[in-house]
């Protein structure tokens, strides 16, 4: 590597550093208390990372770009992958006891109807929080970037659009916490599945989609006069002992305005679902984990590495989110081969 390109590295990293730091909340954004110090929890629990490991180490999704992990550390420990500083220790520890332990995973299916329904609060409330801190991250970093930018933006009493997108996470968080009191089922289960065998990936995501399978728009996520909430889709992906549970699911309330797309869904067949499943993972988000091997099989596929690529969040285009109607036409790697 370059001497510029070294410098570059070391100026980059510190950068992150000093986002990272501002992007830490002076209180815990679940209890609110401010002398309980924030802690780093993980979106996927630990014990899901080290079964897709390989010598303690996983690769992140963006490391599927060919360039990012010349400036960005795309590949971490088990310890370290995919954390965020929103939360206290005691939160982390009791708010998402009921599916941060193998048994409710495995298990799922035994489990009675308010356990259930515990879980997946549980879990769309961790995939929330990690896109806020997500979020906020970036704002950070645009501040320290583009200052004079965003101030004009400020001037005019506006808000950036990573402001919009943090605030209607927050209303997720808060939705989903009442829920919490309520005796009444939150979410429809679209697709549920203990695969018998386990994968090279994990997550714990989110999904909007622009585009139904017959490429009729669903939302304009550029279209800031709305004031309804975007309706998003959760997908869990959690391998453990030689199995894998994939679960699809949604808000009840929300499902009406994404009535399309449910109905193409629940079409499909078992072996397709699982497939397009896949590949929205790869359209729609970037923070998924991924055995270092798997990882390497996966950067030969140039089809499926174009398609994420083109679908990176920071140049996205609906015609890109467009491909998921071609889902057959890509490799699927959370098939048994």
């Amino acid at each position: 590597m370059k001497q510029k390109d070294i410098q570059l590295k070391k100026d980059v990293a510190e950068l992150f550093n000093i986002v990272e730091e501002a992007s830490k909340p002076d209180h815990c954004v679940l209890c609110g208390k401010k002398e309980a110090p924030i802690c780093y929890s993980h979106i996927v629990p630990q014990f899901i990372l080290k079964g897709i490991a390989e010598k303690g180490m996983v690769c992140y999704g963006q490391s599927l770009f060919d360039k990012t992990s010349d400036f960005i550390q795309t590949k971490k420990g088990v310890k370290n992958a995919f954390t965020f500083r929103l939360i206290c220790r005691d939160c982390d520890k009791k708010q998402f006891s009921n599916y941060e332990n193998p048994d409710a995973i495995l298990n799922f299916e035994t489990l009675p109807n308010d356990k259930k329904n515990s879980v997946l609060i549980e879990m769309a409330l961790k995939t929330h929080l990690a896109h806020i801190y997500s979020k906020v991250k970036s704002l950070k970093f645009r501040e320290a970037v583009y200052h004079e930018e965003l101030q004009r933006i400020h001037d005019l009493g506006l808000p950036t659009a990573f402001e919009i997108d943090i605030q209607e996470h927050f209303q997720y968080v808060n939705s989903l916490k009442k829920s919490r009191k309520s005796t009444s089922f939150t979410f429809d289960v679209l697709y549920n599945k203990l695969l018998d065998y386990e994968v090279g990936i994990a997550t714990q995501t989110i999904i909007a989609y622009q585009y139904d399978l017959n490429g009729n728009q669903l939302f304009n996520p550029k279209d800031f006069a709305t004031t309804d909430l975007v309706k998003y889709f959760y997908l869990m992906i959690l391998p453990h002992n030689g199995k894998t549970r994939v679960m699809f699911y949604i808000e009840r309330k929300h499902q009406n305005f994404v009535k399309p797309i449910v109905e193409q869904f629940n079409a499909l067949t078992q072996e397709e679902k699982l497939h397009f499943l896949f590949v929205s993972l790869i359209v729609y988000d970037e923070q998924f984990y991924i055995n270092p091997i798997l990882q390497e099989k996966i950067k030969k596929d140039k089809k499926l590495v174009k398609l994420y690529t083109t679908t990176d969040l920071a140049s996205i285009s609906g015609n890109a989110c467009k491909q998921i109607k071609n889902f057959k036409k890509y490799n699927n790697y959370l098939k048994n081969d």
